[in-house]
């Protein structure tokens, strides 16, 4: 599959989609997810053509709630007209950190007594703080620590 290079200066480029079970019966969610950072995004639906306006609205919400850098917010939106990749890989890597992450989102829908009791924003909050292993042997990073080596977010 060729995934199109990114746009000058565009960081948030790639993007893995998942669907997620709730636990509430036909309520489920797309959960997705920005390679290499893991920042993931959650929209309630079952599909990426109906979640993808929501996952648009979503974002910028979601990077001013963690305070990055209102510049970078302008700019990545704006190259939301260009598009952004939303893809399947075969990193074996990649998909570990995606099951991970959506097992333990599951787990988390689960443990509420309604549907309406998930709040998006708090998981979405909450995963900036996931703790995952870097490149380099023995080292782990959180996802907001790739935002803050690049200067995107404070």
């Amino acid at each position: 599959m060729y995934i199109s290079a990114p746009s000058e200066n565009q960081y948030m480029h790639s993007w893995y989609a998942k669907l997620l079970s709730t636990g509430f019966a036909g309520k489920q969610l797309v959960m997705y997810v920005h390679e290499p950072s893991l920042l993931l995004v959650l929209a309630p639906g079952k599909s990426i053509n109906t979640t993808l306006p929501v996952f648009y609205k979503r974002l910028p919400l979601l990077l001013e709630r963690n305070h990055f850098k209102q510049e970078f917010i302008e700019h990545e939106m704006r190259l939301v007209q260009e598009g952004y990749v939303i893809s399947k890989t075969n990193s074996r890597a990649m998909l570990g950190r995606m099951n991970s992450i959506s097992y333990n989102i599951e787990a988390r829908c689960r443990m509420l007594p309604f549907y309406n009791s998930i709040n998006l924003d708090e998981i979405e909050d909450s995963y900036l703080d996931w703790i995952t292993q870097d490149t380099a042997p023995g080292k782990y990073l959180r996802t907001s620590d790739y935002w803050v080596q690049k200067g995107l977010k404070s």
